[in-house]
């Protein structure tokens, strides 16, 4: 568990509804949380939820960056309406709300009740200079990690990490970009949603945010599934990419049945079975990622202990193991998608990155099929983490390709 910055503010918050009001108070909470994740810069983490014994009992949990996060969250429209609404729904008008400060801790943390799980190791803190946000996006609450400045940077992480398998490149990409690193849907901090968890739905969720936040054209780069949704989002929409970067991944398409990519694997085939993989991993999370980890990086002690404990907080979520194996399950979807939008390769720059230990040159003569100009990169020594594995290298690779070098 990575303990939060003594900088950062943590709450608990407690709200007792009174009875017949319980359909009121979601609703003015819902409205809250949507506005809170959308407008407040300074939110690390916003979750509200409910005592699964009594549904009159709302608990939320709160981690901003700073006390003037906080004050700012206070005064705003949102807040204010929110606060004058309880008040018309809680037993006692006169004191709504209980508001403890609240430090996790490592061995010993409460057993409370937020969002369906009962884990509260917080999440892993932004690099400084860079700040959690929220956007919903479709049908999705998607979360991102923003900072920098400059032209956009868009990554996008595989399986089975998060966006914070990024935080050692972001820093110095962030010297010379904007940079926003995406928990893709269903996974990270992310909502799942109802649209299929799968490459061509993370497609549309990407180029719904970039036009959300106003980014596009961006430089694009994803790591494994991350880098088939980048491809993928490039096919359908190659005016709103300039760049794009594929890290060990075999993005799907009218050649796959020629060229088989990772699909052989013996997971990838157990998690193509409906049902079955979630039910068997369910409360073994930790050891069923810790076997990926072990197998297929190639350098000592990465993923850090710290990064295994924020990617099991995040797969062990409930659902996100069943996201994860949905992009397994979605391949053909995956296939038809491109092939669809593939009339022609991919006449944007592209760059191949492999690690020499797994997928290597694989990575740029799998893209060749499906984009004419491609440059090849095969990381010396290095497994399929690469952003992890070796984050020095790969910032100087993106930022030399980006820049046209």
């Amino acid at each position: 568990m990575t303990e939060p910055d003594s900088a950062q503010v943590v709450l608990v918050v407690e709200l007792s509804t009174r009875p017949g009001a319980q359909r009121e108070m979601r609703e003015a909470l819902d409205r809250l949380v949507d506005a809170t994740h959308q407008e407040d810069r300074g939110v690390v983490r916003f979750e509200v939820g409910l005592d699964p014994d009594d549904d009159t009992r709302v608990l939320g949990y709160e981690i901003w960056a700073s006390q003037d996060a906080l004050d700012e969250h206070a005064a705003k429209a949102h807040t204010r309406e929110f606060r004058a609404r309880v008040r018309e729904l809680v037993v006692d008008p006169a004191a709504p709300m209980r508001v403890a400060r609240w430090r996790p801790m490592r061995e010993e943390r409460p057993a409370l009740y937020v969002s369906g799980t009962t884990d509260f190791d917080p999440p892993a803190a932004p690099p400084p200079g860079f700040t959690s946000e929220w956007r919903l996006v479709n049908d999705a609450r998607m979360h991102y990690v923003i900072g920098g400045s400059g032209t956009p940077v868009v990554l996008l992480h595989g399986f089975p990490n998060t966006w914070y398998a990024w935080r050692d490149v972001m820093p110095r990409l962030a010297e010379h970009h904007t940079v926003v690193a995406v928990d893709l849907r269903g996974l990270g901090d992310s909502d799942p949603g109802t649209q299929p968890n799968d490459v061509p739905t993370g497609a549309d969720d990407l180029h719904r945010l970039v036009a959300e936040l106003g980014l596009g054209p961006v430089l694009l780069a994803g790591q494994d599934w991350g880098g088939s949704t980048a491809f993928a989002f490039a096919a359908a929409h190659p005016d709103e990419v300039r760049r794009l970067a594929v890290l060990e991944a075999m993005p799907a398409g009218p050649w796959t049945e020629t060229v088989p990519a990772s699909g052989g694997t013996w997971f990838a085939c157990f998690h193509q079975i409906p049902d079955l993989p979630e039910r068997m991993v369910a409360g073994r999370e930790r050891v069923y990622l810790d076997w990926f980890f072990r197998a297929f990086s190639a350098t000592p002690g990465v993923p850090t202990p710290a990064a295994v404990d924020e990617y099991v907080r995040c797969y062990s979520r409930p659902g996100a193991m069943a996201s994860a194996f949905a992009r397994y399950r979605g391949t053909s979807r995956q296939i038809e998608h491109n092939t669809r939008h593939l009339s022609r390769p991919l006449d944007l720059p592209v760059m191949g990155v492999g690690g020499e230990r797994v997928f290597g040159a694989a990575v740029a003569d799998n893209l060749r099929h499906g984009a004419s100009n491609v440059r090849q990169e095969v990381i010396a020594d290095c497994g399929h983490y690469v952003s992890e594995e070796r984050p020095a290298e790969l910032a100087g690779l993106l930022l030399s390709f980006f820049d046209g070098r």
